[in-house]
């Protein structure tokens, strides 16, 4: 295993992280409501605060299902890492 590198696997939904490494990021209890998804960062703020602790984006994933042939975006991954 390479010990030069940390890494962040976040989950992005409607524009905000709402997991990252599998931990809820938002500031009320994690339910499916729109007030618990507002209260999870938006991504843009989310990302600079990464880069100012220097995590770096390295690639992204789109969330699909596929429902009778019709394909609908979930959600994505987005894979950070930086130097240790």
């Amino acid at each position: 295993m390479d010990d030069r590198y940390a890494y962040l696997v976040c989950q992005m939904q409607n524009s905000r992280i709402v997991f990252v490494n599998g931990q809820w990021q938002g500031t009320l209890p994690m339910a499916d409501t729109s007030e618990a998804m507002a209260s999870c960062p938006l991504v843009w703020d989310y990302l600079r605060g990464a880069g100012d602790d220097g995590w770096e984006l390295i690639g992204t994933v789109a969330l699909t299902t596929t429902t009778e042939g019709v394909f609908a975006h979930v959600a994505s991954n987005l894979f950070l890492k930086k130097a240790v």
